[in-house]
């Protein structure tokens, strides 16, 4: 399937880079060359935003409990210092998610906790984010006018959950994107984007926790692999990238982090500095060289995730699309 006959493939080529390399990335997936597809889509290159909701994070909210108790405590006690600091490495996006969405994002990496003193669930990193329901609307109102387009949710960490938030958030889930989501399959083989359409289905959850056993739309985290660089070192960063993808497994999803994280010693180190400006301008150029000299297909580039996913105009964005024209070509 990843190759057709010269003379089709030639028009489709021909006519790819308009269609592609320019503003408008609302409807990469409309607007794809049919031979893509009808590829799975665990072998076409899909660009992801890293902790997609963190742009709803404000300053004066509460530090969050994936923080460790200490940062906990500074909050609390010296929030004046404190909270600045942490907000300027917690955010990750500055778009929302709407403009995500047109900017060519299919990928939302979430991360979800419950608050003290309240049943409402909310996102987070860091600090406290939005409460989930507009964001979530907002995507699924977005898919409504975006007939043909896919988006992927990841619930990566859940903090401070029950097992009545457990079922709070997948009621509230299958409510917002009801008649949307695509069942659970133990093989992607068939799971294409032609056939995507064809059976109306528009958005996958991934629900990393055991909970989802007891769901047929919410998928494990066993068929969306993703491991985390966890490193300040772009030369490191790369060198993860390329062991991991050239280990992935064949026959599932699979997400490639291109990300720097900062450990508390760093931070500490650069008490005025922020995640966009000391790392993520770091790393950059060297992650869409590295997107570039990939190649989608079995085994090859899939899901590829990266802070400001916004920066120039979604370069990011572009270069992983762009990449999908490989599997175009000869080997």
């Amino acid at each position: 399937m990843e190759l057709m006959e010269g003379e089709e493939r030639g028009e489709d080529i021909a006519r790819w880079p308009g269609a592609i390399l320019n503003d408008d990335l609302e409807f990469w997936m409309t607007r794809f060359p049919a031979p893509l597809k009808n590829i799975p889509i665990i072998h076409l290159a899909i660009p992801g935003s890293h902790d997609t909701m963190t742009y709803t994070i404000e300053r004066r909210n509460d530090v969050g409990p994936d923080e460790p108790a200490f940062i906990r405590t500074l909050g609390r006690y010296c929030s004046f210092v404190a909270k600045p600091i942490i907000l300027n490495w917690s955010i990750t996006q500055r778009d929302d998610i709407k403009q995500q969405l047109n900017g060519g994002i299919r990928y939302l990496d979430l991360r979800v906790a419950t608050k003290p003193g309240t049943s409402n669930i909310y996102f987070l990193h860091g600090l406290y984010g939005a409460e989930i329901s507009k964001p979530l609307m907002d995507v699924a109102d977005w898919l409504t006018s975006h007939a043909n387009e896919i988006v992927i949710l990841d619930f990566q960490h859940f903090y401070a959950f029950t097992e009545q938030d457990h079922h709070r958030l997948i009621d509230r889930i299958t409510q917002i994107f009801r008649g949307k989501l695509c069942p659970v399959s133990s093989r992607f083989d068939h799971i294409t984007l032609q056939w995507l359409v064809q059976k109306r289905y528009q958005m996958f959850v991934v629900y990393r926790n055991v909970y989802a056993r007891n769901y047929t739309n919410l998928w494990p985290s066993g068929l969306w692999r993703t491991v985390w660089p966890n490193t300040v070192r772009v030369d490191e960063l790369i060198d993860f990238l390329n062991v991991e993808l050239q280990s992935r497994s064949l026959d599932i999803a699979f997400i490639s982090q291109c990300l720097l994280t900062p450990d508390t010693p760093y931070v500490v180190k650069h008490l005025c500095g922020t995640l966009q400006r000391d790392l993520v301008s770091r790393c950059q150029k060297a992650i869409l060289s590295w997107i570039s000299q990939k190649r989608p297909g079995r085994g090859g580039l899939n899901i590829v995730i990266a802070d400001f996913v916004s920066d120039s105009n979604f370069l990011f964005c572009k270069t992983v699309i762009q990449s999908n024209t490989k599997l175009l070509q000869s080997p």
